[in-house]
C-alpha cells in the first residue's frame, strides 16, 4: 500500500516504558512534519509532471459562436534542460527521506512490539511467579493449619483421656468409700442390734424372774391369808363357848 501524507501525519508511536530507552517525541514529530511536507510537495510535483507530459498540444478553448474570436496564448517556453535533473535529485532525496522515515517508523514499531512482548513476557513471568508463590504459601498455610489442628486434636484427646481416667479413679474411690462406709454402718448397726437384742433378752429374763418372784410373793401372802382365815373361826368358837358357860 503506498504511503500518503495522511499516513505520516496520523502515525502514532507508543511511549517507551519507564526505565527504557527511546527517542525524543518532539524530534520525531518535527521530522515527521518535514517528511509530510516533502512528500506532499513531491506528490504535487509528480502530478504536475504527469499532467504536463500527457498533453501533446495546447488545449483549444471551446467558446460559443456568439463569443468574439480571441488569439490563443503562446505556448509556454520550453523547460530548461537542467530542471528534470533537479527534480530527479529532489525526488531521490525525498525517496531517501521517505525510506528513512519508513525505516524509522518500522524500527519504532518493532521496538514497541519488542518492548510490548518483553513487558508481556515479564508480566507473564511475574504473574506465574506470583501464582506459584501464592500456591506455595497457600499450601504452607494449609499444612500449618492441618498440623495445628492435629496438634490441638491430640492435646484434646490426651486431656479427654486424662479426665476420663481421673473421673474413673474418683468414681472408683467414691464407690469404695461408700462401700466401706456402708460396711461400717452395717457393722455398727449389727453391733447395736446385738446389743439391743441382749438388752431385750435381759429385760425378758428380768421380767420372767420378776413375775416368778411376784407370783411367789403373792402366793405366799395368799397362803398366809388362807392360814389366818382358817384359824380365826376356831378361836371365835372357843370364846363363844366360854361366854355361854
Amino acid at each position: 500500500m503506498p504511503l500518503t501524507p495522511a499516513d505520516v501525519h496520523n502515525v502514532v508511536f507508543k511511549k517507551p516504558p519507564i526505565g527504557k530507552r527511546g527517542y525524543d517525541e518532539d524530534e520525531v514529530d518535527a521530522f515527521l512534519d518535514v517528511v509530510e511536507a516533502e512528500l506532499a510537495r513531491l506528490i504535487e510535483e509528480n502530478n504536475d509532471l504527469r499532467a504536463s507530459g500527457g498533453s501533446g498540444s495546447p488545449a483549444r478553448d471551446e467558446r460559443p459562436e456568439s463569443a468574439p474570436m480571441t488569439v490563443a496564448a503562446p505556448p509556454p517556453p520550453p523547460a530548461q534542460p537542467t530542471a528534470p535533473s533537479v527534480r530527479e535529485d529532489e525526488a531521490i532525496r525525498a525517496s531517501r527521506m521517505l525510506a528513512l522515515a519508513t525505516e524509522t517508523a518500522e524500527r519504532h514499531v518493532n521496538e514497541a512490539k519488542a518492548q510490548a512482548d518483553q513487558m508481556v513476557g515479564s508480566a507473564k513471568s511475574t504473574s506465574e511467579r506470583m501464582l506459584s508463590e501464592a500456591r506455595a504459601k497457600s499450601e504452607q498455610m494449609v499444612s500449618e493449619a492441618k498440623n495445628r489442628a492435629d496438634s490441638m486434636l491430640g492435646d484434646a484427646r490426651t486431656r479427654a483421656d486424662t479426665m476420663e481416667r481421673e473421673a474413673r479413679a474418683k468414681a472408683t474411690a467414691l464407690a469404695q468409700d461408700a462401700e466401706r462406709k456402708h460396711v461400717e454402718a452395717m457393722g455398727s448397726l449389727e453391733e447395736k442390734r446385738a446389743s439391743l437384742d441382749r438388752k431385750v433378752e435381759e429385760l425378758r429374763t428380768f421380767e420372767r424372774e420378776y413375775r416368778t418372784r411376784l407370783r411367789s410373793y403373792l402366793e405366799s401372802h395368799l397362803r398366809d391369808l388362807d392360814s389366818r382365815g382358817s384359824a380365826e373361826p376356831a378361836t371365835n368358837n372357843r370364846q363363844n363357848q366360854h361366854v355361854s358357860a
